[in-house]
């Protein structure tokens, strides 16, 4: 059922990037040729009800894990946005939540090092993120399954859960970093 559906997935994500053209190479980076179609960019999988999160966690802790990035991509039906925040790690576990209390990420329990709201996104974003997500299938589904206690770990998840993608432990997630570094300079 696995196999099934991550191959669904893929192939639509392959399909709505019919025209445009991302080249990963053997080492997992990407190469980018954006077509003249660059102005019509679109995630049409986002829209007002649906969002997707692309985070990528460190190995900066070792088995503790490390500083998680988060870009959070979303749409008013006409526009697309994304928020950015980054949360530091630590070497000491995280505190356990208090009886009755729903369970949290880590992250969610700490205030951010950085936050952005509300960033427009470009063309040029949108594709970003279209290619982070093939990135992030093609290292997913040619790495070997492995047991580890540490290592990096890149996700996507959609907000419907109905679209998840995580590598762990994975490599290093070029257009993300990129991604980052375009949301984060405006």
């Amino acid at each position: 059922m696995k196999k099934i559906l991550l191959t669904l997935t893929i192939g639509t994500l392959l399909a709505s990037c019919s025209d445009k053209k991302a080249e990963i190479k053997a080492d997992n980076s990407v190469d980018v040729a954006v077509t003249k179609n660059m102005n019509k960019a679109e995630l049409q999988y986002v829209d007002r009800w649906n969002q997707i999160e692309l985070s990528h966690t460190d190995n900066k802790y070792g088995e503790w894990g490390g500083d998680t990035d988060i870009i959070l991509v979303y749409s008013d039906g006409k526009k697309y946005y994304a928020n950015y925040a980054r949360y530091l790690g630590s070497y000491e576990p995280p505190k356990p939540p208090k009886e009755n209390q729903e369970t949290k990420k880590w992250y969610e329990y700490k205030k951010p090092e950085r936050e952005i709201d509300s960033i427009e996104l470009s063309s040029k974003e949108i594709e970003l993120t279209e290619i982070s997500i093939l990135e992030l299938t093609k290292l997913k589904i040619n790495s070997k399954s492995s047991f580890s206690h540490s290592g990096i770990v890149n996700r996507v998840i959609s907000r419907d859960s109905s679209l998840i993608i995580e590598d762990y432990p994975s490599k290093k997630w070029d257009t993300f970093q990129r991604l980052k570094k375009s949301i984060a300079d405006k």
